[in-house]
């Protein structure tokens, strides 16, 4: 067997295994035998912790794709995410600015997500939310607020940061109000997950699993001020109690939080609204959290600053 038929057969065995420890192993002996393999560097990455060790291990795989990278760019037409040496420089970059970020090397992260950027037109890649997520950080909301303008769809990353960026500019006025229910509305778990609410899901089903790294993507902005969380976690209460998510010992508990956030009449009115529909018993969660987000959108159930 030559070095390349090993080489594919570490990796293959390397692939296929869910062992932290087994797939750093065969990621070395990988590198062993290549020291620029970008597989081998990107999954021996993912065995790390986010550490200078990690950030390290990417810039040496983005190095090893320079090249072929530049080559992609110069061909007329061709898009980096059309091409395999593309699609692992993608990769490896979007592993690099997450790590940057959380080593607190904001500025060098920011570039990493505006280049990421640059080569996501259709918004593949987590390089948007990367981007928001650092213009946050790095209290820049204004930039934020030009971003979301940007944006076609709403999404969580843009929704989140353009709720957060307006209570930060502007405290809860009507505008901040507006935007944090298109948040709710962008995925109606995520401030569940955020504040616990919600436990981590068993389901494994992706969309949950997403909501849920996104909540710990962003739990730590959205608790970096007292008001600001304050702030979301009255409109998480009056939601959930509103269309009918706690069970009722918890909602009796919310009930109480509620009332020492000074907005339990406003939850109970919308949840008499809610209830006063004769087919609401019937309703599937989803159509009570689409109901719910009407009836608070359309009133005014939590404190204005303005």
């Amino acid at each position: 067997m030559d070095t390349m038929e090993r080489i594919e057969e570490l990796l293959e065995e390397a692939y296929s295994t869910d062992d932290p420890g087994e797939m750093e192993r065969l990621s070395r002996e990988v590198l062993g035998l290549d020291e620029n393999n970008v597989e081998a560097l990107i999954l021996l990455a993912d065995t790390i912790e986010y550490s200078q060790e990690k950030i390290t291990i990417l810039e040496k795989a983005r190095s090893a794709l320079a090249d072929d990278v530049e080559n992609i760019r110069l061909v007329s037409g061709e898009s980096l995410l059309d091409d395999d040496s593309g699609m692992l420089y993608i990769a490896v970059m979007q592993r690099l600015g997450f790590a940057l970020f959380s080593e607190g090397k904001n500025e060098e992260a920011l570039v990493i997500a505006r280049e990421i950027d640059r080569y996501d037109p259709d918004r593949e890649t987590l390089g948007r939310t990367l981007l928001y997520r650092v213009l946050l950080e790095m209290g820049k909301d204004t930039e934020v607020l030009e971003e979301a303008l940007r944006e076609e769809e709403a999404n969580p990353a843009m929704a989140h940061s353009k709720a957060i960026a307006s209570f930060r500019l502007a405290g809860a006025g009507r505008t901040s109000y507006r935007a944090l229910w298109e948040a709710f509305a962008a995925g109606p778990d995520i401030p569940f997950y955020i504040l616990g609410y919600i436990d981590e899901p068993e389901d494994e089903s992706e969309e949950a699993e997403e909501e849920y790294n996104f909540a710990l993507l962003f739990e730590d902005i959205w608790s970096s001020e007292n008001e600001l969380i304050k702030w979301l976690t009255r409109g998480t209460i009056l939601l959930g109690l509103t269309a009918s998510l706690f069970p009722g010992e918890t909602a009796e508990k919310m009930l109480v939080l509620a009332d020492a956030l000074d907005i339990a009449d406003p939850c109970e009115e919308a949840m008499v609204k809610a209830e006063s529909r004769d087919d609401w018993g019937v309703l599937s969660r989803e159509e009570r959290i689409a109901e719910a987000l009407k009836i608070i959108s359309e009133g005014t159930f939590l404190p204005l600053t303005d």
